[in-house]
């Protein structure tokens, strides 16, 4: 196997762009508007951006989840949703609940025990 460098091969592509040209019908010698490859550069590397501490973020429960935890069934649970007395965030095809919400409806349900 031997060994060409890149201006041996850049030479060749020259020579067959210029046998297209004359194949043609084209001047051989017109300028070429495609230059030799360009040297790559290394992109800027970004700055390091500054950590930033979250707090707590706010819950969310799938209805499934919600209620299981209010020992609701999910019917009963999307009846609630729809007569406003449980807040659901839409996220795509269902919707969530969220965790104080649920905090909220365990502590004005009266116990049953």
């Amino acid at each position: 196997m031997t060994s060409r460098s890149s201006r041996g091969r850049w030479q060749r592509v020259l020579e067959a762009r210029k046998q297209a040209r004359v194949s043609l019908g084209r001047n051989p010698d017109a300028s070429d508007s495609y230059g030799p490859p360009k040297v790559r550069t290394k992109l800027p590397v970004a700055p390091e951006l500054p950590r930033v501490k979250y707090g707590p973020g706010i819950g969310v429960l799938s209805l499934g989840e919600a209620s299981q935890r209010l020992g609701l069934s999910r019917a009963q649970l999307e009846a609630m949703i729809d007569a406003g007395t449980i807040e659901a965030l839409p996220t795509g095809y269902t919707r969530m609940i969220p965790t104080r919400e649920i905090e909220r409806l365990k502590a004005t349900r009266p116990t049953t025990e």
